[in-house]
C-alpha cells in the first residue's frame, strides 16, 4: 500500500472492544452486576433490562466492525459498510467529548446535568467512572472503527482524496454533534 501500512488490527481491535464491552459491562450490568455503578436505580429492572438491550446493540455493532477485515465485507457495497461505520464514530467520539466538556463544568457549578433515574447516587464516584472508563470506551470505540473503515475503504480501492475527505467529514461531524450538545446543555442550564 503506498500510503504506509494498512490498519486491518483496527477492525479486529473494533470488533473485540465493542464485543468485550457488550459482554463484560453492558451483559454484565444486565444481570444484576454493579462494579461500575455509581448508586441504586429507581426502577433496577427497567435498567438492566435497558442495559441488555444496549448490550446486543453494541455487540452487534462489534460484529458488523468485522466488515472491515473479513472477506464477507467485500460482498457487501463498500458504502454500506463506511457510511454507517463513520457516522457511528462520530456518534461515539461526539458522546466522549460532550462529557469531557460538560461533567467537568457540572463538577465546577458552572452548568446543571439532569441525572434522572437514580433512586441514590454517588456523584463523584459518577464522575470517576464516566471520565475514566466509559467515555475513553466511548473515544477508543470511535477511533478503532474509523481506522477500521479506512482500511475497508483501502481494500476495496478508494482513492487517497477521498479518504482524506471521509476523515474530515467524521471530524466534522463529531465536532459538530459535540457542539449541539454542549449548546444544548448550557441553554438548559440558563
Amino acid at each position: 500500500d503506498p500510503r504506509g501500512r494498512s490498519p486491518a488490527w483496527a477492525g479486529y481491535a473494533a470488533a473485540a472492544w465493542a464485543i468485550a464491552y457488550a459482554i463484560g459491562v453492558r451483559a454484565y450490568q444486565g444481570l444484576g452486576g454493579t462494579v461500575g455503578l455509581a448508586g441504586t436505580f429507581e426502577d433496577p429492572a427497567g435498567m438492566q433490562r435497558a442495559s441488555l438491550v444496549a448490550g446486543v446493540g453494541i455487540f452487534i455493532v462489534g460484529l458488523g466492525a468485522l466488515a472491515f477485515v473479513r472477506p464477507w465485507g467485500m460482498r457487501l457495497p463498500p458504502w454500506l459498510v463506511i457510511i454507517p461505520a463513520l457516522i457511528g464514530s462520530a456518534y461515539a467520539v461526539a458522546h466522549a467529548l460532550t462529557a469531557y466538556v460538560t461533567k467537568p463544568l457540572h463538577a465546577l457549578g458552572v452548568v446543571e446535568l439532569q441525572f434522572d433515574g437514580w433512586a441514590q447516587r454517588d456523584e463523584t464516584a459518577q464522575f470517576l467512572w464516566d471520565m475514566l472508563f466509559y467515555e475513553p470506551w466511548f473515544m477508543g470505540l470511535g477511533v478503532l472503527t474509523t481506522l477500521g473503515a479506512l482500511h475497508h475503504h483501502r481494500r476495496t480501492g478508494g482513492s487517497v482524496r477521498t479518504e482524506r475527505r471521509l476523515v474530515a467529514l467524521t471530524v466534522l461531524a463529531a465536532l459538530a454533534l459535540t457542539a449541539f450538545s454542549c449548546v444544548l446543555v448550557l441553554a438548559r442550564s440558563l
